[in-house]
């Protein structure tokens, strides 16, 4: 392209004038999440947790107003969570929070078993050795002594995050983590209510044979351990649903 120096007369001109150049703070935004994304995880902890009950309306005014900002972050996590499973957004009436239904729950532990058990044998070479022996430390805790359903859920959710995380598939990682997140919505709805204490001591008893398995290094022992657990977690909720 040959130089053309009139191209440049405007700038020239606006320097001259000695327009006002804004410097904008320096400020690293990169790893900070969004504002549609902090209202998306707050909805969707208080759906997990129960808070926000199944055919809950989410008014977009209501939120916006409660969380102190504006109506376009709150209109967008709604979306996202219509995406993933947890609103429903009916034309014309607006979202409320997803039923969940006896169907949902086969189908997420279907899919739940289907692809965990790779997934550990996968990340496996990837775990660190010293988080799965802070995850044994914590799930041997829970076994010996009096808990609560909510540090139940928080092992629960530490030992298969240590496949989640470390797991070089991208697309499977996503998809375990929004099948986990509906997994443990079910419970809540179902376990919480009903104090079934015994139910989650039994999966706290298969958290530390996975732990153990993955501490030993051994694959198929982990692929075994991880879809003998899933497949009795299932059954055992199926009976409570009955």
């Amino acid at each position: 392209m040959q130089y053309n120096p009139g191209r440049f007369h405007a700038v020239d001109e606006f320097i001259n004038l000695g327009c006002m150049i804004v410097m904008y703070k320096k400020q690293d935004l990169g790893n900070k999440p969004s504002l549609k994304q902090l209202v998306y995880e707050n909805l969707q902890n208080m759906i997990i947790r129960g808070e926000l009950a199944p055919g809950t309306k989410l008014t977009e005014d209501d939120l916006a107003q409660s969380m102190n900002i504006s109506r376009a972050p709150i209109r967008e996590a709604l979306n996202m969570l219509e995406r993933d499973g947890f609103a429903k957004i009916i034309p014309r009436k607006g979202a409320i929070v997803a039923e969940v239904t006896r169907k949902d729950t086969v189908d997420i532990w279907r899919c739940r078993i289907a692809l965990e058990p790779f997934a550990a044998r996968d990340a496996l070479p990837n775990i660190p050795r010293k988080d799965i022996e802070l995850s044994l430390a914590h799930v041997i805790k829970l076994e010996s002594q009096p808990y609560t359903f909510e540090q139940y859920v928080e092992s629960d959710l530490e030992v298969h995050a240590l496949y989640y995380h470390h797991l070089d598939n991208e697309y499977m990682r996503t998809i375990l983590e929004n099948l986990k997140a509906h997994s443990v919505r079910v419970r809540w709805l179902k376990e919480a209510r009903n104090s079934a204490s015994n139910q989650s001591l039994l999966s706290i008893h298969e958290h530390r044979a996975i732990l153990e398995a993955l501490l030993s290094g051994d694959g198929d022992l982990v692929f075994k351990t991880v879809e003998e657990h899933i497949q009795k977690s299932s059954d055992r909720l199926l009976e409570e649903l009955d």
